[in-house]
């Protein structure tokens, strides 16, 4: 990507967004280093810690302690592995798949055991300060095709728009640009380049069966939304249509009421007396009343119509 290369992308309504996105030059590194400085000395002010502290601050408040430490150390011991493992070969072909989505799920493990931690990370003094130099180059640097001026001149600018789908694609290139990040990491890690090298896994990293079709971790078949469907016969699997939703032991389920419910259960029938005849409830009875209510209302404005209709007839 250069800075002449005319990019495009989409606001939250659809509409197409082309913009510039530059490298930065020295004296747009000169102003976000006075962004930085001024929202740092505002973060102190406001009562911001610094890095440094974050840690104890986190033991003082029970959000790390030693046992969390193990076991951030293990799961990036334990992923490391995994991944010399795929590296080396020399295995079965499914224990290697096997180790391929350990390693995924550790990842995840990961993520969430550190997502705290980054997130008073985000909130430091210097966390709050990065994100104020990165939003001034931002401001500085992505700009308008026709003109080559920014498309947000002013802070506030860029605040009311931050949040557009193509001003986040902006702001990831221009990241990519100045920290070297991978636009293709995902795809890139150990485990994936395995999954998609056999198969396992689609474009969008989804595993998948041999079939093509979406799975959980543990095979089953499941939608894009992540919920468990099958399929009526072989030809609607083949063709991937009809298919309907089923619980985690494969059972059809409906949607009641933002409930999922065995479809067989859907409609509850009526409890038996001893002599195996249907009682109705109290709930049961009114229920009926107010269907025969209805069904009687039906009735009296059918006749109604009918009477209009024969009057009509007569005075043709």
């Amino acid at each position: 990507m250069t800075d002449k290369e005319v990019l495009v992308g989409h606001d939250d309504d659809g509409k197409e967004v082309k913009y510039l996105v530059k490298t930065p030059n020295a004296e747009n590194y000169r102003k976000s280093q006075l962004a930085y400085n001024k929202a740092f000395r505002e973060a102190l002010d406001s009562g911001a810690l610094l890095r440094q502290k974050l840690n104890d601050y986190m033991r003082s408040q029970k959000l790390w302690d030693d046992e969390k430490q193990q076991k951030y150390e293990k799961l990036i011991r334990e992923i490391s592995d995994g991944e010399d493992t795929l590296k080396a070969g020399g295995i079965r072909l499914s224990k290697a798949k096997e180790v391929a989505i350990s390693i995924k799920g550790k990842r995840e493990e990961f993520k969430r055991l550190i997502s705290e931690r980054n997130s008073l990370d985000a909130n430091s003094a210097e966390g709050l300060a990065d994100n104020a130099r990165f939003a001034a180059l931002i401001r500085m640097c992505i700009l308008k095709p026709e003109n080559n001026l920014p498309y947000f001149p002013e802070e506030k600018d860029y605040d009311a728009q931050s949040s557009q789908p193509w001003v986040i694609e902006a702001a990831e290139k221009l990241a990519n640009m100045l920290y070297g990040l991978d636009p293709n990491y995902e795809k890139n890690l150990e485990e994936n380049k395995f999954l998609k090298e056999f198969e396992f896994v689609d474009e969008e990293l989804n595993l998948i069966n041999k079939d093509g079709h979406r799975i959980d971790i543990d095979g089953r078949l499941i939608n894009d939304e992540g919920r468990y469907v099958a399929y009526k016969n072989d030809e609607d699997y083949k063709n991937k249509i009809n298919y309907y939703y089923v619980n985690r032991d494969g059972q059809e389920v409906v949607l009641i009421e933002d409930e999922w419910v065995k479809a067989d259960a859907a409609e509850r029938r009526p409890f038996l007396d001893d002599e195996d005849k249907p009682i109705l409830s109290e709930l049961d009875s009114q229920e009926n009343s107010q269907a025969g209510e209805n069904n009687d209302d039906d009735n009296k404005e059918k006749k109604k119509k009918t009477r209009i209709s024969k009057k009509t007839e007569n005075t043709i």
